[in-house]
């Protein structure tokens, strides 16, 4: 039974209509049967996996997939129209389409005034050419101004997350050639490590050089994948960013960006260890819990003024939500 209004603030869908023939499409296959039947569902059989998760609410986005601006559209409707019967279980983000900064700035802006969705997902993806680092990329060249400037209108976040494998990127690691893994474990290593393999601090320091958050004071991003890996190199990035002319350098530190402008989520934070060394780097207002947090919550490394920042008061702050005591009162009434 819950008596607190945890609000999942990054949970996600897969529409039943995402193909994965081509090379370029989804390697949805990698995915557990029992996990992928979960993802396709937002009815009932999703509800009940909150309470017992001891979930009132979850941060609702599609997969981030590489899909036009057109597909983006129709899954952000499908997914308006899902969860239209259940706005205090559910708030919507909406997939951006991520090599197009113009149609997603228009998606953002869409899906927030049509929807009133909470902010929106960015995906990326990087060591594949020249574009394959698009955000960073792209902050740094200025093409997504204009999505910042949308999110900061809003005044909703953007989640960075890194696509979903491709088949052909998948395939690269089945070969039966000697010494490439047989595709069983492939799928194993690809489901678990996939997201933490494609993610580097490289990109938020390069969206961080390029002056975006000097243009854009409020604007705020949202990582995940233990903060791609930022909290342990802070000093560091901090050191290389003191060492540089003074004429390269945003008017704002980067520890200033990252105390204000930057949120975590707890989503690949698993244990306590995790926890502690994520804490002595970043504010406690400024991580968002996600996933099963109850090793956490009975753990000492958060006081009980803390636990309820991590678990509804920072995500109700950010996103703008109301009633997280009414939710936990319905929640628990419904056992």
């Amino acid at each position: 039974m819950s008596s607190h209004p945890f609000i999942d603030t990054e949970s996600f869908y897969l529409s039943p209509d995402i193909s994965s023939t081509s090379l370029t499409d989804p390697a949805t296959g990698i995915i557990p049967a029992p996990t992928l039947s979960k993802l396709k569902n937002l009815g009932p059989a999703r509800l009940r996996d909150m309470r017992t998760q001891n979930s009132s609410m979850q941060i609702l986005s599609h997969l981030p997939i590489d899909t036009s601006p057109k597909q983006c559209q129709k899954l952000n409707d499908a997914l308006a129209s899902s969860i239209v019967m259940n706005q205090d279980r559910f708030a919507g983000l909406a997939l951006l389409p991520c090599w197009d900064a113009k149609s997603a700035a228009e998606e953002l802006g869409r899906c927030v005034s049509k929807y009133r969705f909470v902010g929106g997902v960015l995906g990326f993806r990087r060591g594949e050419g020249k574009e394959s680092d698009g955000v960073g990329g792209a902050g740094v060249g200025g093409l997504f101004e204009e999505l910042w400037k949308v999110a900061e209108r809003y005044r909703v976040p953007v989640f960075l997350r890194p696509l979903f494998p491709s088949k052909e990127q998948v395939a690269q690691f089945e070969s039966p050639s000697p010494g490439v893994l047989p595709a069983s474990i492939t799928g194993a290593l690809f489901s678990n490590l996939y997201t933490t393999h494609a993610v580097s601090p490289i990109l938020l320091v390069r969206l961080y050089l390029s002056g975006a958050f000097d243009r854009h004071p409020n604007l705020r991003l949202v990582l995940s994948q233990n903060a791609h890996s930022i909290p342990p190199l802070l000093p560091r990035i901090l050191n290389v960013v003191a060492a540089l002319p003074s004429n390269l350098k945003p008017t704002r530190g980067f520890l200033d960006v990252w105390q204000h402008n930057i949120f975590i989520t707890t989503a690949d934070t698993l244990d306590v260890p995790s926890m502690r060394a994520l804490l002595k780097q970043t504010p406690v207002d400024r991580v968002l819990g996600s996933g099963i947090m109850t090793e956490l919550k009975e753990s000492d490394v958060l006081a009980k003024d803390e636990w309820e920042r991590v678990g509804w008061r920072n995500a109700e702050a950010l996103f703008g939500l109301r009633g997280g005591a009414e939710r936990a009162k319905r929640e628990k009434s419904s056992y």
